[in-house]
């Protein structure tokens, strides 16, 4: 099965009308850039509580709707043909890996292992919706919780309106909860013993790298975003 992932796709397969059947979506390819950094392992965990999946009128590999010539709606689903909520958990842990940062399934959704943190996502909402435009909505909001089951941050964040990459518009959601200060703050907790050994002069070189990083990350063209990555490596 063919993976949507453009506009312009989307706009091709309706025309064909019956073609609009069957097409999957791989959000598992949606890992942000984290600009986190951590020791500590982040454990994953992520709950789907669409509505229309709750109540068992969609199954929880539902993604959205593609429309064919009749406004006849035809239900999207994932490539991997796991629940949706498998799949961003793998697009997150992806994620992490590229930034260094071990992560692992969450062992509880309530609190984490000793000297970790929990990294929690709800998914509220997480659906498009294609015939002339390509809609995607989302609500999510992202919880870290230490080991004693304490919430030490939180972030919400949700949109609706037309994207022309789904797969960029998937992360760009993830984006904006997991590099949201609040989150970054909470996964990358520094004790003082650590501040004091790291030198002065560094600092206002690493915090420059991290504004151009993130930066380059509101860039929603997937290309362009990556090469526009290498103007940050000039920053001492």
């Amino acid at each position: 099965m063919l993976v949507v992932r453009a506009l312009a796709l989307l706009l091709a397969l309706s025309a064909l009308g019956g073609c609009a059947f069957g097409q999957k979506i791989d959000y598992r390819e949606s890992s942000p850039y984290i600009f986190a950094k951590s020791d500590a392992t982040v454990e994953i965990s992520v709950i789907d509580e669409r509505p229309y999946i709750l109540s068992a009128s969609k199954s929880p590999t539902f993604v959205g709707r593609i429309r064919g010539l009749y406004y006849n709606p035809f239900n999207v689903n994932t490539v991997s043909g796991k629940p949706l909520s498998s799949d961003i958990q793998e697009a997150l842990r992806r994620a992490f890996d590229r930034a260094s940062i071990r992560s692992s399934d969450a062992y509880s959704p309530s609190r984490s292992a000793p000297g970790q943190r929990l990294l929690v996502l709800k998914v509220r909402e997480w659906k498009m919706d294609a015939y002339m435009k390509v809609r995607f909505d989302y609500d999510i909001s992202g919880l870290v919780i230490d080991e004693n089951g304490r919430e030490v941050a939180t972030k919400s964040a949700k949109s609706s309106g037309p994207v022309a990459d789904l797969i960029s518009a998937g992360s760009d959601a993830l984006s904006t909860v997991v590099n949201s200060e609040e989150i970054i703050g909470a996964l990358s907790p520094s004790s003082p013993a650590k501040q004091s050994a790291t030198p002065a002069p560094k600092a206002p070189a690493n915090q420059a790298y991290d504004q151009c990083m993130r930066r380059v990350g509101k860039i929603s063209d997937p290309t362009l975003r990556a090469s526009s990555m290498s103007m940050c490596d000039d920053i001492d």
